[in-house]
């Protein structure tokens, strides 16, 4: 790592780590609007995420993220930028294979296949930066169990140890593009069959068998100190049976004094089916600010931002 890029690492990891109970927000369109420019001045919210709906080409898209600073240094810019299906800019940026390529590749060479690895991280790093975004939230951690319609390609193997191995290659490669990771979908969204951007799912395993597979990225990451952890809107009900990841008090607590994650837990979209049961937005962040999450997500409702930041 450069001494450079080092320097943009430690920065972005101060500023996450500093935010608890903040929200990031998406905006409508490729430049903001009034009333985004007072959402982006309110004392909740901590930084945007953007989407293919804020990208028009390169130009504008660096004159978009230096409108949030001006506003803001402090906010944090991310993305979805993972790869394949789950790229959010693509005219004018490195075309990513999903990621399952990266597994495919390591079931005949491994070696090169952790390189690519790294060599994917340091270039979302890179590329993301040069527009002025902070992060993506990667690496997808979920074990690919051929189930999940949400996830499928987005996984990069079947087997634990081997998806360990790629994922702490492209953080690696993240942290020495000046990036920081966001591991995800804690403890992993691969063994349900229901997408949850549309419904709630549950996971019947034990916890010794979620920590004989799904769990072993999400240590090995840990291990590695990342910076930022997403659980999943799923049930697991071997140790909460009533409450999805996002908003148990069980399942945080284990993150934090079992697995001793010090980063910051960052909520999966709020506005997806899986938290609809739930209620209002207001119930929503409470929900998951009283369980531990030190940030939640509000994607793509802007009516849901306005009452929330209406309120507070």
């Amino acid at each position: 790592m450069t001494e450079t890029n080092e320097i943009r690492h430690q920065a972005i990891k101060t500023a996450l780590l500093k935010l608890h109970s903040a929200v990031f927000i998406g905006i409508s369109g490729i430049v903001l609007t009034e009333e985004e420019q007072k959402w982006l001045q309110h004392p909740l919210v901590g930084g945007v995420i953007l989407f293919s709906r804020n990208y028009r080409d390169i130009e504008q898209l660096k004159a978009l993220t230096a409108s949030i600073k001006a506003i803001n240094p402090q906010l944090l810019i991310s993305v979805d930028h993972e790869g394949g299906r789950v790229q959010r800019f693509r005219e004018g940026f490195t075309a990513l294979a999903p990621m399952r390529a990266l597994g495919d590749h390591y079931d005949n060479t491994p070696e090169e296949a952790l390189t690519l690895a790294f060599n994917t991280g340091y270039t979302i790093a890179r590329e993301l930066q040069s527009v002025g975004v902070d992060f993506s939230y990667a690496p997808v951690c979920d074990l690919d169990y051929g189930v999940n319609p949400a996830i499928g390609d987005r996984a990069f193997h079947r087997d634990g140890k081997v998806v360990a191995k790629l994922v702490l290659a492209l953080y690696e490669g993240l942290k020495a593009g000046g990036s920081i990771g966001v591991a995800k979908h804690f403890p992993g969204h691969g063994f349900v069959n229901v997408d949850t951007h549309l419904a709630i799912a549950r996971d019947d395993r034990s916890l010794a068998e979620l920590e004989d597979s799904d769990l072993l990225p999400f240590k090995t990451l840990i291990n590695a100190s990342i910076e930022a952890l997403m659980p999943a809107h799923i049930i697991f009900s071997c140790l909460d049976a009533e409450h999805t990841v996002i908003t148990s008090h069980q399942w945080l607590n284990y993150l934090r004094h079992q697995l001793k994650f010090s980063g910051a837990i960052i909520s999966d979209d709020l506005d997806m089916g899986g938290a609809n049961h739930l209620g209002s937005v207001d119930e929503k962040v409470k929900a998951c600010f009283d369980a531990g999450i030190n940030i939640v997500l509000l994607c793509n409702d802007m009516t849901a931002i306005r009452s929330l930041l209406q309120r507070f």
